[in-house]
């Protein structure tokens, strides 16, 4: 299936509101809203602006731009009339993205465009039922309680209820842009994402580039593409990148040295947040060595564990062993002394066709991190600081995957 392109047509009204400034304390590619009203953020500054662009393979050396116009590229609610995003304009002098936002729960992806009606950036618009907050473990990182775009956080407390809202977001690596997971508990190979709509709720669908042709795999079509997911199947012998192999980026998410140890094997760079990082503000994407604490604790950072007793999850049904018995949909993994998180089983999009692998949902979860793998070996390939499946069942706390792979992400505090 090949992707054809159609740019909706972007509004150009004022609003004379006055919205509550996402952006007042910082910009980034997510804005999280906790409750319905009328929001603005910046829409001259891309991701979380000058400090974010640090490398000069970056499309931009400049994070300002000049929007003339606005529109809504998804929202993944729409009902009786009514979606998530009920208004939305560009203010008179340009310079602000101005929305209302329903009382219903959910996603959405909001684009400026040029004069040509091309997108200049997108923003992810992200409203959870559950309340975000960090979790403190003992690897030293303050973890976010859920994933991005996760609209529900399954907690311990009471009974566990599993429902696809805990799924969240899937993205390629480096890139801003979400792609929504399967609206499903499980699948089958004909599993699709969530649906999503547009401002009149007609439907919008997630496509795939060309499987012969990687030209148009450039940073610049991405931005100007956010329902894209890329496929790397004309590089196959050569590169798990999404990106053409020529043009592979380490630094998207900032941390381009990522996989360097010392004597010890003790990562050394935690990198720092860049303008693609699909983050909220006042979070990022994690270094590689974030859950190295979910085996055993005497394990090798990296070491995949097939035993389930090496697994520093939950005994959810309190029979004193962990079992298959114990998981539910993911695993509750162990952060600190008596604080566990739902890590979910959102499966991936698959980066040779650039679709979701919705059969895996429920069974196979994969997280990113920041990081590539440096090894000369693996081109267009980074690391996963946590993988784990239940076909087979496995947990390991440092993996490498293919970066056209979409798969979880759950921040740390900045």
């Amino acid at each position: 299936m090949l992707a054809s392109i159609i740019f909706m047509s972007c509004k150009k009204d004022s609003n004379d509101s006055k919205p509550i400034d996402l952006s007042k304390n910082g910009t980034a590619n997510c804005y999280l809203i906790t409750s319905s009203g009328t929001y603005s953020f910046n829409a001259k500054i891309i991701g979380n602006g000058t400090s974010g662009i640090i490398s000069s393979d970056f499309h931009t050396s400049n994070p300002t731009i000049s929007p003339v116009s606005v529109k809504l590229v998804w929202q993944d609610y729409y009902y009786n009339g009514k979606g998530l995003i009920t208004e939305l304009t560009l203010n008179e002098d340009k310079t602000k993205v101005i929305f209302t936002i329903s009382e219903a729960f959910g996603n959405a992806v909001i684009a400026v465009c040029d004069v040509n009606e091309n997108i200049l950036w997108s923003w992810h618009i992200w409203k959870p039922a559950s309340t975000v907050k960090h979790l403190s473990s003992s690897t030293g990182y303050d973890i976010m309680n859920m994933n991005v775009g996760a609209t529900l956080d399954i907690s311990l407390s009471g009974a566990i209820i599993n429902d696809t809202k805990s799924y969240g977001m899937l993205y390629q690596w480096g890139r801003k842009d979400p792609l929504p997971a399967s609206a499903t508990l499980t699948g089958t190979t004909t599993t699709v994402s969530a649906p999503m709509y547009d401002m009149e709720g007609n439907p919008v669908t997630i496509q795939n580039s060309s499987w012969t042709d990687v030209s148009n795999n450039t940073l610049l079509y991405a931005i100007q593409n956010p329902t894209i997911c890329f496929s790397r199947w004309g590089q196959l012998a050569t590169s798990g990148d999404w990106l053409t192999a020529t043009n592979s980026v380490d630094a998207l998410w900032g941390n381009p040295k990522g996989y360097e140890r010392d004597e010890n094997l003790t990562y050394i760079n935690k990198g720092k947040k860049s303008i693609y990082d699909p983050c909220p503000v006042g979070w990022r994407v994690p270094p590689s060595d974030v859950f190295r604490n979910f085996v055993a604790e005497d394990a090798v950072l990296g070491t995949i564990s097939f035993d389930i007793s090496e697994f520093q999850v939950q005994d959810l049904n309190g029979d004193g062993e962990i079992t298959i018995d114990d998981y539910s949909y993911g695993w509750f993994f162990k952060l600190n002394e008596n604080v566990y998180s739902y890590f979910p089983s959102a499966s991936r999009f698959d980066g040779q066709y650039g679709m979701l692998m919705g059969s895996m949902s429920g069974i196979w979860g994969t997280y990113w991190s920041n990081s590539p793998d440096g090894s000369a070996d693996n081109p267009g390939r980074a690391y996963s600081p946590l993988s784990f499946g239940t076909s087979p069942i496995m947990v390991t706390t440092l993996a490498n995957a293919g970066r056209a792979d979409a798969y979880s992400i759950r921040c740390i505090k900045e």
